[in-house]
């Protein structure tokens, strides 16, 4: 009888330090096989599946009265049961499931939860309670659940337990349930006030610097899958640049070898480059993110990686979007943890996926040229300037056969167009045009029109201007880098090659609302021709005449009187 009582005060224990709830009080003061106590989780999410398996009872006594002792199912003692670990529950949760224990004491239906709480009316025991199916993918770990009597054997109590609260033994630092999730944020491009204060903003050539901040979910040791994966792809119009992959750990030095990421010793993440360049996969190892093997806390780590806007950038909306994923295992008691980095874990079990994007937007400004008789003009060169003193060279274009020209996509702000060369037989229009680019301009749509951009190393004429940086094939924007970094960077000199800029055989132009992404100067850009002498006998003719011969005459004099003088 005295182990008994033993087994009975730390099952005590245990109660009180599980918590009181419910009491359910036994006739004549006599614990006896009906008696009854509701047993709860509360703080649950997504509305989960909740199975509650019982793995211990009580054995009265004659006519089902008195207590006699608590009976455990096979393979589901636990060493103390006064400190119940994550790893034992945990070990007792994944034998459930491969159905090594199965002589329950009850009939585990699983119940459907609407709401933030389970509740449950149970006889004298204890429950095992598996968690699944979240309609937010929260990990549940599997709960343990008791329902008691206390030390006078006079009343049964049942326990309330936080799905969100940590295990008390073990691995402490380990939460009964957790929310993944994937932050994706930009650092770096343009993001104006105004109706632009929601988007994130580039130009061509610009590089933007992408941080991922994932929430790891919570795992015990035991657990045979605890898969965390990280992917993402970047749209056509951005260059992913790989070698920028990083990733940080606030306080911890990180380094990267080849494509692993270590933790001094320890291979944290493996990392592959995807999509015939334009990706990546990165698969974390989550027993070497553990901080501290004691309590099962891990590491957060922070990846960051950059790209470079190209040419190919989509106008306006929808915008440049990618999409970076996260997939970890929701149940941690099923499947296998994800190894291979060459492939996503999208069929694989016990896995769900959660996504962030970002979306990059890029713009365009449009302008005509015209003749004195406000007809188009073509061949005037232009150039579009981030400053009003024309110093700051975004682009360089050319008009087409219907007087039209078209950046190349740029940032939200506002741009100076200054005419750089005129057409054969003009003047040069020296007036500065400002034009705004934003979400809300008057936009214009220029069908028919080619934008043919090419860049080229090579410096085309004495006068070329440089209009950014080169490096394995990617266009940077000009102020990038300064000529120090380039250098030190392997960088070069970028110029346009004019001989491929906008060409077209019919253009039409349309205004459309909000979004469309072509900022349309409001007034066309005149020249005239170059001024010519007026016509024979005119007063300018005449004067130029008898200026010139008194000139010469002067000359004349001034010369025959410097000979005399020198012959005398």
């Amino acid at each position: 009888m005295s182990k008994v009582k033993k087994l009975f005060a730390v099952i005590l224990t245990f109660v009180m330090i599980m918590g009181m709830t419910v009491s359910a009080f036994a006739a004549n003061g006599t614990p006896q096989a009906t008696d009854t106590a509701e047993v709860k989780i509360t703080n649950l999410k997504g509305d989960p599946t909740v199975t509650l398996y019982q793995i211990a009872k009580v054995e009265y006594g004659a006519n089902d009265q008195g207590f006699v002792k608590y009976v455990w199912t096979d393979g589901a003692e636990f060493d103390d049961f006064s400190h119940p670990t994550a790893t034992e529950i945990n070990a007792i949760a994944q034998d459930i499931k491969d159905g090594t224990i199965n002589s329950f004491f009850n009939e585990p239906k699983p119940e459907k939860v609407t709401g933030t709480e389970y509740a449950k009316t149970v006889s004298a025991g204890a429950y095992i309670a598996i968690i699944t199916g979240a309609s937010d993918d929260t990990v549940y770990n599997p709960i343990l659940l008791t329902a008691a009597y206390g030390k006078d054997d006079s009343n049964l109590t049942g326990g309330s337990i936080a799905a969100d609260s940590n295990y008390l033994y073990g691995t402490t630092a380990v939460a009964k349930s957790t929310t993944p999730k994937i932050d994706k944020d930009i650092i770096g491009g343009t993001t104006p006030d105004g109706s632009d204060s929601d988007k994130d903003t580039a130009s061509v050539g610009d590089v933007i610097t992408y941080k991922v901040t994932p929430t790891i979910p919570d795992y015990p040791t035991n657990a045979v899958n605890k898969t965390f994966f990280i992917s993402d792809t970047m749209s056509t119009g951005l260059d992913f640049l790989y070698n920028t992959l990083t990733i940080e750990i606030s306080g911890q030095t990180v380094t990267k070898e080849d494509n692993q990421f270590k933790l001094g010793d320890k291979v944290i993440a493996t990392a592959v480059q995807t999509n015939s360049g334009k990706g990546f996969n990165l698969c974390f190892s989550y027993d070497n993110l553990i901080s501290d093997t004691a309590t099962g806390a891990v590491y957060q780590p922070i990846i960051t990686y950059q790209a470079v806007i190209n040419d190919e950038a989509v106008v306006g909306n929808p915008g440049n979007p990618n999409d970076a994923e996260l997939y970890y295992a929701n149940d941690p008691d099923s499947g296998n943890t994800w190894t291979d980095v060459e492939k996503k874990p999208d069929s694989a079990e016990g896995v769900a996926k959660k996504e962030d994007s970002e979306t990059v937007y890029t713009y365009q400004l449009a302008f005509q040229k015209v003749d004195e008789n406000e007809e188009p003009l073509a061949g005037a060169v232009f150039g579009i300037y981030k400053d009003s003193e024309c110093t700051k060279l975004v682009d360089k274009v050319t008009t087409n056969e219907n007087g039209y020209a078209v950046s190349t996509n740029v940032a939200s702000g506002t741009y100076y167009i200054k005419e750089i060369s005129a057409p054969a037989g003009y003047t040069l229009n020296t007036t500065v045009y400002d034009i705004e680019a934003t979400w809300t301009t008057a936009t214009t749509t220029v069908t028919g029109t080619v934008t043919d951009r090419t860049y080229t190393t090579e410096q085309p004429s004495e006068n070329a201007v440089q209009v950014g940086w080169i490096k394995d094939s990617i266009f940077y924007a000009l102020d990038e880098f300064t000529a120090e970094q380039a250098e030190d960077g392997g960088y070069q000199k970028a110029y346009l090659d004019t001989e491929n800029t906008t060409t077209t055989s019919a253009t039409t132009v349309t205004v459309n609302g909000a979004g469309s992404g072509t900022a349309m100067l409001d007034e066309e850009i005149p020249n005239t021709k170059l001024s010519e002498l007026p016509s024979t006998g005119g007063i300018g003719t005449t004067i130029f005449t008898i200026g010139g011969c008194a000139i010469m005459i002067l000359a004349a004099g001034l010369f025959f009187a410097s000979r005399r003088k020198e012959s005398k």
